[in-house]
């Protein structure tokens, strides 16, 4: 007997799409009842690539009562299939399938693989990194008026302004939660707050809307003995593997990077542990987070002041940075420092603008006290080949630490809104993955000088002088604190023609400076003692 075509259409079973790059997210409930569902369950989905053969795993999470879900960005075309494991019936032996379809997502943040000391989304479109610090971000406090819709206020702000990456703290260093409460009601018990993290979710995903990555410091180092949910903070290492796997299965589907910690170095000598043993704790937790993130997002740690590098923990393979500084002192030579182990270079906190702790009216934040102080210090970094987290007084924190409540509108900020920016400006109007650092080819008169005080702290050298290069095709030399001639040494053999454009930091601007033909040395000259970037690119003949 032959079955009409119309009658068979009714038992086709439509398969749910997804774009790529995009969010694929599926709900349970366990079954029974639990004190503590989020300590005395767990649950895992399988998932199978459009080739039949290749598997990832993926933890799922308890989003509160008898909610649990899985949160998954596939990276390639065709039928995904998946299958969930648990001890619990409600959570075992789900299975199910969806199509993705090829989508203008750009995909999460990686390093790129011809030039792995830049970035890259997952399509392979170049990504210059320029972050800013909003700490609290996922955090509200009534008296410094931080809310989401502040928050969100800010995280336009700053998309506007060019930024296109803000990390944060996960568990805040003050002790904060947010409106839907606390992170935990008790870390002791391992009783985290589902609706603490329904918020986040919200603020990181308005972020990522806004293109903006989301850094996630996991927890900080216990550095004042007074951080309630510090990492030492965990009642057990099993705990804090448990909360580890669990920002992994929450958050590595949508648009982030982690950082095991904040300042980590903050709990050796908690309990006479070791530099030795601390460090092999963080080594293990950055490869616990690693493996339960299918996604392959990065990873980084941060250091404290004055140790003000994790050049040391560039060999693990969980490690996505060469280092993600907390420096302020040498910060040119301190991001070459590091580029040999050819992955990215950031210096992640090195000056928040205007910021004034004890409000006695004076900037006590090194390279933060003038316009002319933040900008030197962080062309200094870009022009060694580094990236950088920037931040603002009134915005880094919260409002915490700063007077007066969180202001993403203050006018103090404009100078630096605008002129971090043109970082971008020229780095993007040039192939700059290709760039490498090459001070010897550049030479001046005046010899460069060393930091120095300014305004009661910290500020960068007066005399400045840095080459990047792709020799024979690109150069940009930046200069300070000099008027008059300098010297850019060609590479031997070259017999091409230059376009010469003078940069101006301070308004973004160009200026056609002619052209230089042949190999030798290109002379530029300075107008004045402020800093300049000569842009000198290989033209056709």
């Amino acid at each position: 007997m032959t079955i009409p075509w119309l009658l068979l259409a009714t038992f086709v079973v439509s398969v749910p799409e997804a774009p790529q790059f995009g969010l694929v997210e599926q709900s349970f409930e366990h079954t029974g009842d639990y004190e503590n569902p989020y300590r005395q369950l767990s649950a895992t989905v399988r998932l199978t690539e459009p080739d039949n053969k290749t598997h990832r795993d993926l933890p799922l999470f308890w989003d509160g009562a008898r909610s649990w879900r899985f949160r998954f960005s596939p990276d390639k075309t065709g039928l995904w299939k998946w299958a969930t494991q648990s001890d619990n019936d409600g959570l075992h032996g789900k299975t199910g399938e969806f199509r993705v379809v090829a989508s203008n997502l750009a995909g999460g943040l990686q390093p790129m693989p011809h030039a792995s000391r830049h970035f890259q989304r997952q399509n392979g479109t170049a990504f210059w990194f320029l972050g800013d610090t909003a700490w609290a971000l996922f955090t509200d406090h009534d008296e410094e008026k931080h809310d989401r819709a502040a928050l969100e206020n800010y995280l336009r702000r700053r998309a506007v302004q060019g930024f296109n990456v803000v990390h944060s703290m996960l568990l805040s260093e003050a002790g904060w939660g947010n409106s839907g409460g606390a992170p935990f009601t008790s870390m002791a018990d391992q009783r985290i707050n589902p609706t603490y993290w329904q918020e986040v979710d919200r603020r990181i995903q308005f972020a990522n809307a806004q293109d903006i990555v989301a850094g996630l410091a996991l927890a900080w180092g216990n550095k004042r003995n007074v951080e309630p949910y510090a990492w030492s903070r965990f009642p057990s290492r099993e705990a804090q593997l448990r909360y580890a796997r669990y920002i992994a299965a929450r958050y590595s589907a949508l648009d982030v990077y982690f950082l095991v910690s904040g300042e980590w170095h903050a709990e050796i000598g908690k309990a006479q542990r070791s530099h030795d043993h601390v460090r092999a704790d963080f080594i293990a937790l950055g490869e616990h987070l690693a493996a339960n993130d299918p996604h392959g997002r990065m990873i980084g740690i941060h250091p404290m002041t004055d140790e003000g590098s994790v050049r040391e923990f560039a060999s693990e393979s969980w490690m996505s940075f060469a280092d993600y500084q907390q420096n302020y002192q040498q910060l040119h030579q301190r991001v070459l420092l590091s580029r040999p182990l050819n992955k990215p270079v950031v210096n992640a906190e090195y000056a928040y603008f205007l910021r004034d702790q004890n409000g006695d009216g004076k900037t006590d934040k090194p390279n933060s006290a003038t316009i002319d102080a933040i900008r030197h210090a962080t062309w200094d970094i870009v022009m060694g080949g580094g990236y950088v987290v920037t931040g603002f007084g009134s915005t880094y924190f919260g409002g915490n630490r700063h007077p007066g409540p969180f202001h993403a509108d203050d006018p103090r900020n404009a100078p630096w809104e605008h002129q971090a920016q043109y970082l971008r400006t020229l780095f993007t109007s040039v192939e700059w993955w290709n760039l490498a650092p090459h001070d010897e080819l550049i030479a001046s008169a005046a010899a460069r000088t060393e930091d120095r005080s300014e305004h009661g702290v910290l500020a960068p050298p007066q005399v400045a002088y840095w080459l990047l290069a792709d020799p024979g095709k690109t150069y940009l030399a930046y200069v300070r604190g000099r008027k008059g001639a300098y010297k850019l040494t060609l590479a031997k053999g070259e017999k091409v023609r230059y376009r010469l454009r003078q940069f101006d930091p301070r308004t973004g601007s160009f200026a056609d400076m002619g052209m230089h033909s042949g190999g030798g040395s290109i002379f530029y000259s300075a107008p004045d003692q402020q800093d300049w970037v000569l842009v000198a690119t290989a033209v056709a003949p």
